[in-house]
């Protein structure tokens, strides 16, 4: 089973986590035969209106030499599509705007660090971070720690009883059977657990999750958990289970779960050691 990805977006600023990024995105290309395309925003000085040098140029020149050390060096970029894109602008946007662009299936990036170049220590921090995931156009894996091994084994679903639950199973189960991975179904009831109603309503798409990966033979097990706080519930069940991945939905269509999911959501991309896949439902 191939996953339906043919290009995947790396920005990259140099630091060691965006270059585990690329590594990160080379074992899916390869799983997947899909292109990369390398991305490194930078910030465009300044220069006299009059002045007839031009400095961009330089920079990218610079910048596209550096690149081509790594595609030399890395031997995880061996036999791997890579295309290269060189931009001046404001991060999130020049990131939004690209993967537009190439039409990108998935975005792939790291969530901190300084540059090796120009200390752009700016890429991808924090509330910066979550504005790329919440804007863009594709899913969007983010990953804020260096892990020796890329996996794919372990899965966590995390779902509610709202309908963009569903999006993200189908794309879960893609994942699965593409690396063998096996799903977490993680359901969550720290809304308000004296809604009976909604607890029954989350344990029957808990049951139409199993059938549906039972039919396609997919491994998997379910947990139900209660909590105040949704993302502690999910990081600390990641942790328990040394999970490989967590995939997320960015966005919710009640305005009171949107608010709760919403928090929950940045909290995770924010705070998560586990790579976390977020699908921004209005992307």
């Amino acid at each position: 089973m191939k996953l339906p990805l043919k290009k995947l977006l790396v920005p990259i600023d140099f630091s060691a986590i965006s270059l585990h990024a690329l590594d990160y995105a080379a074992g899916i290309a390869k799983t997947t035969n899909a292109e990369i395309t390398l991305l490194h925003v930078y910030d465009a000085p300044e220069l006299p209106k009059n002045s007839s040098f031009n400095i961009s140029d330089l920079i990218e020149r610079g910048i596209n030499e550096k690149i081509n050390e790594i595609k030399a060096k890395d031997k995880n970029l061996f036999g791997v599509n890579l295309k290269t894109r060189v931009v001046a602008g404001k991060i999130h946007e020049c990131i939004e705007e690209v993967a537009k662009e190439i039409k990108a299936d998935m975005i792939i990036m790291g969530t901190h660090g300084s540059s090796g170049i120009r200390k752009i220590g700016k890429l991808l921090l924090g509330s910066n971070a979550y504005r790329v995931v919440n804007n863009s156009p594709c899913p969007i894996i983010t990953i804020k720690e260096i892990n020796k091994k890329i996996n794919f084994k372990d899965i966590i679903l995390p779902i509610d009883n709202s309908k963009q639950t569903m999006s993200k199973v189908r794309l879960a189960m893609d994942w699965a059977k593409a690396f063998g991975s096996k799903i977490h179904i993680l359901a969550l009831t720290a809304f308000f657990d004296e809604l009976v109603v909604q607890i029954k309503d989350l344990k029957d798409q808990v049951f139409e999750i199993e059938e549906l990966l039972e039919k396609n033979g997919i491994e998997y097990e379910s947990k139900m958990i209660r909590h105040q706080r949704i993302s502690e519930s999910v990081l600390s069940y990641a942790e328990k289970v040394n999970a490989d991945l967590i995939i997320i939905v960015t966005e919710q269509e009640n305005a009171l779960a949107e608010m709760i999911i919403h928090s929950a959501a940045r909290n995770i991309v924010t705070e998560s050691t586990v790579p976390v896949l977020s699908i921004n439902i209005d992307g």
